[in-house]
């Protein structure tokens, strides 16, 4: 059962087990001034039947048949309903930490295949049993290249989405650490403004495809570093990384992303799920679980965990990270998605995401009053600028059923952020068009 109700009676029994006559007694250790007198507000009690109804009303006010084309790093695809069957089975979404492993083989086994995964699309060496999300696993790669290079600048590109840098900000709030950002031109990172910064560097952040929806060039990103001891920081959208040439192959120490495209829904904005990889030499400073494959007496594989560099374990004071759980419900999930889509299936995905969001581009771009300020060179995700307010432009396209945004960091309220996955039709994509059209 959901609810598991006491009756009065019961209420009573459990007031005198604690030794008190009434509920304001129990509390009174808490102060009046901290205390809510006031009526809350919902009504007299309902009964199960009411309040399953009016729930149901509740939830028939969403507006579930909007077509979305809202992204900035939480994106709308197509999850395969085997993804839900799987991982809804009851001994993976009620399974916890695997501290026992002769008892978790199989939680640790698809933990493991889920690192191999993140490894081979990022190109990197290692990767872990995933973080809390994309925004706190840059935080954590920032305090990687800290704790690596004993420098305290970290350099940010102005193209990193403003909610990852807001998190990482939060996070680094009393490290001893600088955060410097390095301006970007025509929607993408100045690397000549690079120049300037050649000592007592960390790590470089680089996002691409970036807030704007642009690619940008990793491999020139590290050449253009000046200072040897520091990282280079890759962020991105795995999806993306089928058909982009991996962070891993183009020079980056660290990549980091957001895995919510990997099988995982909207869900208003979480929960996400973060991924993280690095180069070898970096593999005890990794934060997080690392599961390990190895063999038992008998010669059988075998799944356990391995370099974990929280503090609650051998490591102490000397851990490099406090993480201290995983998203494993949500990295099942990004498994299961991965496995179904295979080599072939996810540069198909991308192929078509890339083909539908340049198809709404080119039509948007047509209209009066709409164009494209950067360069076509972008993904599935695209800003556009417009004569008229943003605010009033995404109300409209609201009210017709269709939900886009404003770009991140839209000062001036004149441009818009669409994202075209491949759940997104002609029709729908046709429909978004004539909303920005018959605007006015």
């Amino acid at each position: 059962m959901h609810f598991i109700p006491t009756t009065p009676e019961e209420e009573v029994q459990l007031l005198n087990g604690a030794a008190v006559s009434n509920f304001s007694e129990l509390i009174k250790i808490i102060p009046q001034k901290f205390r809510l007198t006031e009526d809350l507000g919902i009504g007299t009690p309902f009964s199960e039947m009411e309040i399953e109804r009016e729930l149901i009303q509740l939830s028939n006010s969403n507006a579930a048949d909007n077509f979305c084309f809202s992204g900035g790093g939480v994106y709308d695809h197509f999850i395969p309903k085997a993804v839900d069957f799987i991982s809804g089975r009851s001994e993976y979404y009620t399974s916890y930490t695997p501290y026992q492993a002769e008892v978790s083989q199989g939680t640790l086994q698809y933990l493991y295949e889920f690192q191999s995964m993140i490894c081979e699309i990022s190109g990197m060496d290692i990767a872990n049993a995933s973080l809390y999300d994309g925004s706190s696993a840059i935080a954590e790669a920032c305090l990687l290249a800290h704790s690596f290079t004993r420098s305290k600048i970290i350099l940010y590109s102005g193209s990193l989405n403003p909610h990852y840098l807001q998190v990482v900000k939060s996070y680094l709030t009393g490290q001893d650490m600088e955060l410097i950002q390095i301006p970007q031109i025509n929607g993408i990172t100045d690397l000549n403004a690079l120049k300037s910064y050649s000592e007592n560097i960390a790590a470089l952040i680089i996002q691409s495809p970036n807030k704007n929806g642009l690619i940008e060039n990793w491999m020139e990103s590290k050449k253009k570093m000046l200072d040897p001891k520091s990282l280079l920081i890759a962020v991105s959208e795995p999806l993306s990384l089928s058909v982009l040439e991996p962070p891993g192959k183009c020079g980056a120490d660290i990549f980091v992303g957001e895995g919510q495209s990997l099988g995982n829904p909207m869900s208003y904005g979480g929960p996400l799920l973060g991924l993280i990889a690095v180069k070898e030499q970096y593999k005890r400073r990794i934060p997080g679980r690392i599961i390990g494959k190895t063999v038992d007496k008998n010669n059988n594989d075998g799944f356990v965990l391995t370099l974990q560099t929280r503090e609650q374990h051998i490591r102490r004071e000397k851990a490099t990270s406090n993480i201290c759980t995983n998203q494993g419900l949500l990295a099942l999930r990004a498994t299961i998605y991965l496995s179904l889509m295979g080599a072939k299936g996810l540069p198909y995905i991308a192929t078509i995401c890339y083909q539908k969001a340049h198809y709404a581009a080119n039509g948007i771009s047509e209209l009066e009053n709409y164009s494209l300020p950067y360069s076509n060179e972008f993904l599935m995700e695209f800003v556009v600028k417009t004569t008229h307010s943003a605010i009033d432009v995404t109300n409209y396209c609201a009210a017709k059923g269709v939900s886009i945004m404003r770009a991140l960091t839209d000062e001036s309220d004149s441009l818009l952020l669409i994202a075209v996955t491949e759940k997104r039709t002609i029709d729908e994509i046709n429909h978004l068009i004539k909303c920005l059209k018959e605007f006015s």
